[in-house]
């Protein structure tokens, strides 16, 4: 029996810098950054999960959201 896991690369992204630039591109691509776990529009977002394969696939996450993650 093979035991091989099965992982995906993902990017934890926290620099304030870098979640503002996420968050200007996905206003041009008519869309708001929300946290994707909890959908609360108040929330900052603390930071954006990326998963680099199959697109660039992204999450924006709270802080409350974030703290919550195991």
């Amino acid at each position: 029996m093979e035991t091989d896991p099965n992982f995906v690369r993902v990017e934890l992204i926290d620099d304030p810098a870098a979640i503002a630039e996420f968050g200007f591109e996905a206003l041009c691509e008519g869309d708001d950054l929300i946290c994707r776990r909890c959908g609360d529009a108040k929330l900052s977002i603390a930071a954006i999960l990326v998963v680099p394969a199959g697109g660039h696939a992204r999450w924006a996450l709270s802080a409350n959201c974030l703290l919550e993650m195991p």
